[in-house]
């Protein structure tokens, strides 16, 4: 199974809470990184993907 068709399926089956936990790591991540000034310039954006194929990759 690819990273994205795993992750998809970790979606699926993420709880309420769990999700709401996801959000929270999304938006203090995207906050570190418009912190940084090298990587504020690009406009990179955090989502609930990046975090979980991280995630997933270090399983």
């Amino acid at each position: 199974m690819d990273k994205q068709n795993e992750t998809r399926r970790v979606m699926i089956t993420l709880s309420n809470q769990a999700i709401t936990k996801l959000d929270q790591l999304v938006a203090e991540k995207q906050r570190e990184l418009n912190q940084n000034s090298e990587l504020a310039k690009y406009n990179l954006r955090v989502n609930k993907s990046n975090i979980l194929e991280a995630w997933l990759s270090n399983q």
